[in-house]
């Protein structure tokens, strides 16, 4: 994979092996797939649609009738921008080249986001109490994790750079 940013700050360009491509839009589907069929009491989702007041059950109500189906309508366009933006139909010697504007880049930044909440539920990640025991961890969907903040902290390299 390789991140690279687009001239004059237009956005940004990256370029995926078909295996990556299919990866994300793999794992965009699953992404869909909490938001649309996730339990209420799925923990991943939990991660993604937060109580914004844990102790005022009315305020909690009230709040989620107001903004959760637009913060899921959200989360579901940005995964489906990724799925749209890594279909395998043009690949090119192996390759996706995928050219991004700001709010394109932002939208995938907000899907890598989701994704590793969900990843880091499902193999135990807690900020609070450190990672889980190692051999509870699903190999695969730990890889994942740590891929997608590796592809995550690339994008935010070229589209917020640290200047000196």
């Amino acid at each position: 994979m390789i991140v690279a940013g687009l001239g004059g700050g237009e956005g940004i360009r990256i370029v995926l092996e078909t295996e990556e491509a299919m990866l994300l839009s793999e794992l965009a589907d699953q992404v869909d797939s909490v938001l649309l069929l996730g339990e209420a009491d799925d923990p991943a989702l939990g991660r993604l649609l937060p109580n914004a007041y844990p102790e005022d059950l009315e305020a909690s109500e009230e709040f989620t009738r107001y903004t959760r189906d637009s913060l899921v309508d959200g989360k579901r366009q940005a995964a489906q921008s990724v799925r749209d933006a890594t279909a395998v139909d043009h690949v090119d010697a192996g390759v996706v080249q995928i050219e991004l504007d700001q709010a394109q880049a932002w939208g995938w930044l907000t899907f890598l986001t989701d994704l590793r909440l969900i990843l880091a539920e499902r193999v135990g990640v807690d900020d609070d109490e450190g990672d889980a025991d190692v051999e509870t961890r699903d190999d695969y969907l730990r890889a994942a994790y740590e891929w997608a903040g590796f592809v995550q902290g690339s994008m935010l390299e070229v589209l917020d750079p640290i200047k000196p």
